[in-house]
């Protein structure tokens, strides 16, 4: 999948974080477009909460909701409640074959990066600094991290989108005005 504009479709997916003797779990909803992660969840148990506050979190902050949400086909994407929960919003639901990690490739190629960027985590002295670190490195991938596939961050390219879609139709509407 390979959309022409921001918000056409989204991809879902979660990663432990191992913290002391537990983990932390990290929900991403990622913009195939931009490669920007529209919104995040962390929770201290993967659950179908993870996953439906991630959705809900990207859903206040977009500005228009995907045609299609991706995921693998873990039980939590795979719930009554979080297949219910898209279907309210006319989300057309995409999950990869089982065993097809490569078929959510954006999600996991994040994950790859995240986890390198975020570092060892048993630098840590509680919980409330790793969330922190977590926060601040989606900050960096969105804002400043450059992507290979794009040649700049997934916010500048977002953003370079949105410039010449407004000078495409500033100019369509000068045209129009002329006519």
């Amino acid at each position: 999948m390979y959309p022409i504009r921001p918000n056409a479709v989204w991809a879902s997916d979660f990663t432990y974080i191992p913290f002391k003797n537990s983990f932390i779990y990290l929900a991403t909803i990622l913009d195939i477009f931009s490669r920007e992660i529209v919104d995040f969840s962390i929770r201290t148990d993967h659950s179908t909460d993870l996953v439906e506050e991630a959705f809900n979190h990207a859903k206040q902050r977009a500005a228009e909701l995907p045609q299609i949400l991706h995921s693998d086909q873990g039980s939590e994407y795979k719930s009554e409640s979080y297949t219910k929960l898209l279907k309210k919003h006319g989300i057309n639901i995409s999950m990869s074959k089982k065993a097809s990690p490569w078929e959510n490739s954006f999600q996991e190629a994040f994950y790859s990066g995240f986890k390198f960027d975020l570092g060892a985590t048993n630098r840590f002295q509680d919980k409330a600094q790793l969330i922190e670190a977590i926060c601040g490195t989606i900050n960096y991938y969105n804002k400043e991290r450059i992507h290979s596939a794009l040649k700049m961050s997934p916010s500048d390219f977002k953003n370079r989108y949105q410039e010449k879609i407004d000078s495409i139709t500033k100019n369509i509407n000068l045209r129009y005005k002329a006519v």
